[in-house]
């Protein structure tokens, strides 16, 4: 980890990501930024810095993709055009039963070179194969909040007695690790596919180690009216009852939802975390996020699984989610562009249990960085503005996690790109053959 000094054309900073600084730059020492402004001004601390001139780039906060299944880049384009039901029972859970803990390993690197590529600093996980996932995040270098899944007739443990006693084990050491990049949560998959005695065992377990619980719900109106029937409340009253919402819960897709829910969400500790992509995509609805901000409800975006979205890119992520609440509240003053970065950066990061405050002094160095070299960014009448609704992944050259270097001028630091891509190919063509697709 060396000490360095970027020049930039324009830099977004502030713990809001409000303040527009023009022919700036960040000086980073370690893993934090020590400075940041106009370069005339920063140059003075200048001393045996790494100098990188980005002189027609611009510098934002690092991206985070608050809702993955990352080692689903294997089945990426699998099932398109079917409902949830149909896309989990007929196509994703038998492609995933046949998968190897290996096989997670390069489906995880794969995720993990389309995340640096797509200037995302890091993620948060739902999947099986935790150590799989683990071992490749250690190699590229960047950050997850990895939350073991807990359901069913899982490849890796079997029943879900045999999958909540590896879980809770897994957790309960890896709770005791003490990793600046890597942490853990816990999984259960829906309220729908973990019976009650077991969510209860979850949230003791989460309540001893003070861990996060990363749960999808009211994903599907047809979720909701099951879970009406069944027991005879939304899931997000249900697992209300059951005192989950005592707990961090970090709740994927909630599109379904009433008032009575909202106060729930607004009086406990539950993150929303959005993906209108494959909302959209799988026709669940459009959750009514304008409405959470409006009420004080935290959220943050994620773009879900490769098998649902299809791709993991955050610009193109949240240039959809203000368009859709514009959209929804039927007003476009709604989702200003200052917060629709924030909840795909800093407000990420909170998530993952890491205090950032963009980029400003006494950060985290997670910076990412822009090439204004395509049509597309110009003119810059309106910097932060082109970034939320011109620009896109392929604009990322430069990522920096923990004030390390990982992807710089479009090349990986990590990672084995093609020797990557190469090996996944040839796992998803041998369990799609043995499928018989």
């Amino acid at each position: 980890m060396s000490d360095t000094f970027i020049k930039c054309k324009y830099i977004i900073s502030g713990s809001k990501c409000d303040k527009l600084i023009r022919e700036g730059a960040i000086l980073i020492e370690g893993d934090k930024i020590i400075a940041v402004g106009r370069e005339k001004e920063i140059k003075k601390f200048l001393s045996g810095h790494d100098k990188i001139d980005r002189l027609n780039h611009i510098a934002i906060p690092a991206l985070v993709n608050s809702h993955t299944h990352l080692p689903e880049t294997l089945l990426r384009g699998i099932c398109d055009n079917q409902k949830l039901m149909v896309w989990l029972n007929k196509y994703i859970w038998p492609f995933e039963m046949q998968m190897s803990s290996e096989d997670a390993y390069y489906g995880a690197l794969l995720g993990c070179l389309e995340l640096i590529e797509s200037g995302i600093s890091g993620f948060v996980d739902q999947y099986f194969y935790a150590e799989s996932i683990e071992k490749a995040v250690k190699e590229s270098k960047i950050r997850a909040l990895i939350c073991p899944s807990v359901f069913d007739n899982t490849p890796e443990s079997g029943s879900l007695e045999k999958t909540w006693k590896h879980v809770s084990n897994l957790v309960e050491r890896k709770s005791k690790q003490n990793d600046s990049l890597v942490k853990y949560g816990i999984g259960p998959h829906a309220p729908y596919t973990v019976p009650k005695d077991y969510l209860l065992e979850i949230k003791d377990l989460a309540a001893k180690y003070s861990l996060p619980i990363h749960i999808h719900l009211n994903e599907t109106k047809r979720e909701v009216d099951e879970a009406i029937q069944n027991f005879g409340k939304s899931p997000i009253e249900y697992i209300h009852d059951l005192g989950f919402t005592e707990e961090k819960i970090l709740g994927a897709h909630c599109v379904h939802t009433s008032p009575k829910e909202w106060q729930i969400m607004k009086d406990s500790n539950l993150t929303v975390l959005h993906n209108p992509q494959s909302n959209l995509k799988m026709t669940s609805g459009i959750a009514p996020v304008y409405k959470y901000l409006e009420q004080g409800i935290a959220v943050v975006v994620g773009t879900d699984g490769n098998a649902s979205n299809n791709d993991l890119g955050m610009l193109e992520e949240l240039a959809t989610t203000a368009m859709l609440q514009k959209y929804l509240a039927n007003d476009p003053g709604v989702l200003d562009n200052e917060v629709v970065l924030l909840l795909g950066s800093i407000q990420g990061m909170k998530t993952m249990g890491v205090e950032s405050k963009g980029i400003s002094d006494n950060s985290p160095a997670d910076v990412t960085l822009l090439s204004l070299q395509r049509s597309h960014s110009w003119p810059q009448n309106e910097p932060l503005s082109n970034v939320i609704f011109s620009s896109s992944s392929s604009d990322v050259t430069d990522l920096l996690v923990n004030g390390e270097f990982v992807y710089e001028n479009r090349e990986h630091l990590t990672l084995d790109k093609w020797k990557i891509i190469e090996k996944c190919s040839k796992i998803s063509e041998r369990i799609l053959t043995s499928m018989g697709k």
